[in-house]
């Protein structure tokens, strides 16, 4: 609790002292662009994602264990790919063309869940648009984290993730209205899944969108894809770092509870809510996240990275502990829940992607991405099927304990890290 307590002291301090504080340097084109782009990709993504529990479960028939096997094998394809994606970007010196690579899969990903008449098409539509996230993640990354000064990391990241969120919360309402027009309050799941295909049909042409926008992004200079490409050859077998491997030891614990958020839903679900209201208060989780990203960027760049990572373990355990409490009863007390799960997200996407490039020699900066995203998305895997297997066996609640006790566990360890100075000023 120590960095949390430090984290709202700074906060109040530096508000305060800013106050008449001259403005900050206007974030670049490129990043408006990228960040454009994520926008389209997730409308396209939370228009599709909140409903593949019903989807999946509801009108193809398969088991919690199989929508476990889809997000965990999804997530780990993810990893997998984000990791070589994330080196042939650095020895290569190109980002772009990884980056166009990765959204036109996605699209395609998109347009085959539309048309699946068995889980197993889901899967394979879920992979392929895995495939394209992991292939264009770390080289994005790495663009936003070359488009600004160190000191801008935070609120750069934070930047694109909040308009990335505004996306997500457009496409789970734009989700929510269609269902809720044709299906009212009804607590059914309609058996024939049309309702469902007209959303994911939607989603396919949001994400053709995405695609199509990376053609704006500028070009980069030869001199300039050489010269990272000469920096990656002679930087290739210099160590990562003691900071850089304490930072994914931290954070990859964390992630092994962290398993899927369609839990989440199926949860909500589980405790009588309808459809639609899964939606919406999913719809929640995303506008939170969207609201308090950059301000959690700007928080980590002045105060540190570990201190908002820590608030956001916090806040990520105390929302499980309350999934898990929550009963049908009081199932009105899941919206204030998704929202604090939101906020605990904000703190850590964008925050723990900076930490990373903090952490990392510049001239391998897609390739530590690319690292990170691996083992995250191999933890996530386990998380999946676990949480999946104990669903199965009437265990839900014991899903969300396990999750509060990692977070709990990787905020425990942080006092016995080294004091990490991994500010960007």
């Amino acid at each position: 609790m120590t960095h949390v307590r430090t984290l709202l002291r700074g906060a109040m301090r530096y508000t305060m002292k800013n106050s008449n504080a001259q403005p900050r340097l206007p974030l670049p084109k490129s990043l408006w662009i990228l960040s454009g782009i994520s926008l389209f990709a997730d409308l396209a993504g939370e228009m599709t994602y909140p409903l593949l529990p019903m989807f999946v479960i509801g009108v193809l028939g398969a088991s919690p264990v199989a929508l476990g096997l889809i997000e965990g094998v999804a997530e780990a394809i993810v990893s997998i790919v984000r990791g070589l994606a994330g080196y042939h970007s650095d020895s290569s010196g190109h980002r772009v063309r990884w980056v166009r690579r990765g959204y036109g899969f996605a699209c395609i990903g998109k347009a085959i869940i539309a048309i699946a008449g068995g889980w197993g098409m889901v899967f394979s539509g879920r992979l392929l648009d895995r495939i394209g996230k992991g292939i264009r993640s770390a080289p994005r990354d790495a663009l936003i984290a070359e488009s600004v000064p160190e000191s801008d990391r935070g609120r750069a990241f934070g930047f694109h993730r909040g308009i990335d969120s505004y996306g997500g919360v457009a496409g789970s309402l734009i989700a929510a209205g269609i269902i809720a027009w044709s299906i009212g309050s009804r607590p059914a799941v309609p058996e024939d899944g049309f309702q469902f295909r007209i959303i994911f049909a939607c989603a396919a042409v949001a994400a053709l969108t995405a695609w199509a926008l990376t053609f704006l992004i500028p070009r980069t200079h030869p001199d300039k894809v050489l010269a990272r490409r000469e920096a990656h050859a002679t930087a290739r077998h210099k160590s990562f770092g003691r900071a850089f491997w304490i930072a994914i030891v931290a954070l990859v614990l964390f992630s092994l509870g962290n398993s899927s958020d369609t839990f989440l839903l199926l949860r909500a679900l589980e405790l009588g809510s309808t459809p639609v209201e899964s939606i919406l208060m999913y719809a929640t989780l995303s506008a939170t996240y969207a609201i308090a990203s950059y301000p959690m960027g700007l928080l980590s760049d002045r105060f540190g990275r570990w201190h908002v990572l820590a608030t956001g373990w916090v806040l990520y355990a105390i929302s499980y502990a309350s999934f898990a409490l929550v009963s049908a009863e009081t199932r009105v007390g899941l919206w204030g829940i998704f929202a604090i799960y939101g906020v605990s997200v904000a703190c850590i996407e964008g925050t723990a992607r900076a930490l990373i490039v903090d952490c990392a020699p510049k001239e391998r900066l897609a390739t530590a991405l690319g690292i990170f995203g691996f083992l995250q998305g191999i933890s996530l895997l386990i998380a999946s099927l676990f949480a999946g297997w104990l669903w199965s066996t009437g265990n839900a609640q014991v899903v969300f304990w396990i999750g509060a006790l990692f977070a709990a566990i990787a905020l425990g360890i942080l006092p016995w890290l080294p004091r990490l100075e991994l500010r960007s000023s």
